[in-house]
């Protein structure tokens, strides 16, 4: 039985990476943009680099687990400290021989402690100040692609299919400079990359709470058009970068046309949950589209349910259960006001797609259900 549930993973790992090669060969979205010899990410040296840094993080998250209780909310204790030392202009450190090129950036890039919610101030996945330094965002990308086994980039690209039928039901209509969109929660920015390479002239914001996080998103974000550039002679126009909780968005009300979010609601407790969405309907425009990518939950695919159930005690997720097991997101959001357009399991991950009615445009009925790809 065991073998038979090894088997039929594999086999999901490869339906994955199937419906992505299907997806690009049909030109629902373009060939990642990274899978080119000249990237970066194929330079010894910065193999290397990063190799490194989610090798010397994967030390630190084994001593973390293994002190269990005393290190689910390490974060909390250093970043207060770290805001002492911002406040009284001296920086401590254990080891004075100790290199680390980003002690400045930790200390004064933080800001107001008050901005932080409590439940934010976690080790989540048991890492290095949670979401809350420099090293912690170098380091995610290349741990949370070991955790999925390489499969990580195929699952998110699923949500790129209802972004490009939106832009496909507006071919004609409306330019692509004339679309807006919003990342929440966009973490290190890899998959607005993705979404900037196939539509380049597209109005996007990537937002996130942490400024680590943020920063590492402009950077990313910045090589991608330079390197754009330099290889396709594209010009990429620049996204906004906004430091903004979910549940609080500085926006205005219908500001934007599409709203994605990745990996976000499992990070949050319920209460939570709700006004985030609530958010995400209020800064939509009516027609728009919403887009969330996350992990798949209880019965999405019954076989694997023992998955999800082990996960949070493995990687230090305090409301990964309460998602997984109790958390209906197709009634979430449809109690804010949502029109339900897809549900599709992707791997270990699923994506549910949204629409915020529009009473003045009837063309598409409440009740249709895209086609899943």
């Amino acid at each position: 039985r065991r073998q038979g549930r090894v088997l039929r993973l594999l086999a999901s790992v490869s339906e994955i990476y199937r419906r992505d090669i299907h997806n690009i060969k049909c030109g629902i979205y373009r060939y990642p943009y990274d899978a080119s010899l000249r990237h970066r990410q194929f330079n010894p040296v910065y193999v290397r680099d990063q190799f490194r840094a989610a090798f010397e993080e994967s030390l630190s998250i084994g001593k973390r687990r293994a002190r269990g209780d005393n290190g689910r909310r390490e974060v909390k204790r250093r970043i207060v400290l770290r805001q002492l030392e911002a406040d009284a202009g001296v920086v401590l450190v254990e080891d004075m021989f100790e290199a680390r090129d980003n002690i400045f950036n930790d200390r004064y890039l933080l800001g107001n402690l008050t901005q932080y919610p409590d439940y934010y101030l976690q080790n989540f996945h048991w890492q290095t100040d949670g979401w809350l330094s420099t090293g912690s965002a170098a380091a995610y990308e290349y741990t949370t692609e070991a955790l999925f086994e390489g499969t990580q980039d195929a699952m998110q690209r699923q949500g790129l299919v209802s972004i490009s039928e939106f832009m496909a039901l507006n071919a004609g209509i409306r330019s692509e400079d004339e679309i807006s969109l919003l990342e929440v929660a966009c973490g290190t920015g890899r998959l607005h990359t993705f979404i900037k390479d196939n539509w380049p002239q597209m109005r996007t914001v990537a937002s996130d709470l942490s400024p680590f996080y943020l920063q590492s998103a402009r950077e990313n974000c910045e090589y991608f058009a330079e390197y754009t550039q330099r290889v396709t002679g594209r010009t990429i126009s620049v996204p906004e970068y906004v430091q903004a909780a979910a549940e609080d968005l500085p926006f205005d009300d219908g500001e934007f046309d599409i709203v994605t979010c990745t990996y976000l609601f499992h990070e949050i407790p319920f209460p939570v949950r709700k006004q985030v969405a609530r958010e995400m309907f209020r800064v939509m425009a009516p027609g728009g589209v919403c887009v969330i990518t996350d992990s798949f939950q209880r019965g999405d695919v019954p076989e694997r349910d023992h998955i999800g159930k082990r996960f949070p005690a493995n990687f230090h997720e305090p409301f990964y259960a309460s998602y997984f097991e109790n958390t209906d997101m197709v009634k979430l959001f449809q109690e804010e006001g949502f029109v339900m357009r897809r549900h599709q399991v992707a791997h270990l991950s699923k994506v549910l797609t949204f629409e915020k009615p529009d009473p003045n445009n009837p063309r598409i009925a409440p009740y249709a259900l895209w086609a899943i790809v």
